[in-house]
């Protein structure tokens, strides 16, 4: 699609987003005269800005517009499936991350490509197929939903729920947040968390980057190092998918270490979210993720109270044993901590 075309189809969209729902048919009878694919386009636009979130500052057909206006990724333009895939909208990893229009139900849709060339490591490859099989059991509102999976020659994809958001690393760069926010998203996540948790799926790699702020609601993403660990089972050393996998600087003493994770890991990982966004700042400040890594290991964050001092002290303490080095002194399991923040929710 040209930057010229792409500019026609923006202004007209806004012109017809403009007008009431009774005008937008003549509009686009007179403006789209004899080209149904434009049409076609912006009607398509229209029926989504009706479903979509819009938290961002600008609605989220410009993000599309402008990915697709850069001519950025290999794959625009390309169907795998019945997906047409837009623009890219993230890389990392082993993967690729699309939007995309699911061509039948006629919706947004973040396609997740593992390349051709990288489906012949079947360690990545194994990761891939393990994501999808830990987000296929989990059906919750904090959570992206897990569409399809499938697989076209050598690439292997999955297809998960659009989101319009904004990441909370990209709101975390703007400082703390307000404690009611704080702690709303915190409930939201926790919740999250516990839903994985009852279905015997430790996260292992929770961080900001990993969770969207929406204009309601909050959701988790990104299971890609899970682990399936069914309760009452004994914890295990860290399985090849996830002994050197995890974020430094989120990863619990024992991820660190490479020893048992349970799920009190995750639990950790929360504390060092919540310490970000009570404070603006990192539980481990260093120059570098590695430096970091050696101060997890090495020494306890700074007191939140002293950051901040109108934190109230349940929550303060709450942080506090999030982050417990060794991990039976933390929470033991995400319910009660869940319940301990909707206590200090009512309260507040």
């Amino acid at each position: 699609m040209t930057q010229d075309r792409m500019q026609q189809i923006e202004a007209l969209y806004n012109e017809a987003l403009a007008l009431p729902d009774g005008e937008r048919k003549e509009f686009l009878d007179r403006a789209c005269s004899g080209d149904g694919e434009l049409r076609h386009e912006i009607e398509s636009l229209l029926e989504y800005q009706e479903q979509a979130e819009t938290y961002m500052d600008r609605p989220a057909f410009h993000q599309v517009a402008q990915s697709l206006a850069d001519g950025t990724g290999v794959l625009i333009d390309r169907m795998l499936g019945r997906y047409q895939l837009l623009s890219l909208v993230g890389r990392g990893g082993s993967a690729e991350v699309y939007c995309a229009v699911d061509t039948r139900l006629n919706r947004l849709v973040a396609v997740k490509v593992l390349p051709a060339f990288i489906s012949a490591d079947r360690e990545r490859l194994d990761r891939f197929e393990h994501e999808a099989r830990a987000v296929a059991v989990l059906n919750h509102p904090h959570i992206c939903t897990l569409h399809d999976i499938g697989t076209e020659g050598d690439m292997h994809y999955l297809v998960f729920e659009y989101l319009v958001g904004e990441p909370l690393s990209d709101r975390l760069t703007r400082g703390a947040l307000p404690l009611d926010e704080v702690v709303d998203h915190a409930v939201h996540i926790a919740g999250a968390l516990a839903y994985a948790h009852d279905q015997g799926i430790i996260h292992l790699d929770l961080k900001p980057s990993n969770v969207m702020l929406m204009r309601n609601t909050v959701k988790l993403f990104d299971f890609g190092i899970s682990e399936l660990r069914y309760p009452g089972i004994p914890a295990s050393p860290a399985s090849p998918l996830t002994a050197a996998a995890g974020t430094l600087g989120y990863m619990s003493p024992e991820q660190l270490e490479g020893q048992e994770t349970d799920f009190r890991t995750d639990i950790f990982a929360f504390g060092v979210v919540m310490y970000e966004m009570i404070t603006g700042q990192s539980a481990f400040p260093a120059r570098d993720s590695v430096e970091a890594a050696v101060l997890n290991l090495k020494q306890c964050p700074v007191s939140i109270s002293k950051l901040q001092p109108d934190v109230p002290p349940a929550l303060d303490l709450l942080v506090s044993r999030c982050l417990a080095r060794n991990a039976t002194e933390r929470w033991q399991n995400i319910a009660e901590l869940l319940s301990q923040l909707q206590a200090i929710a009512r309260g507040r």
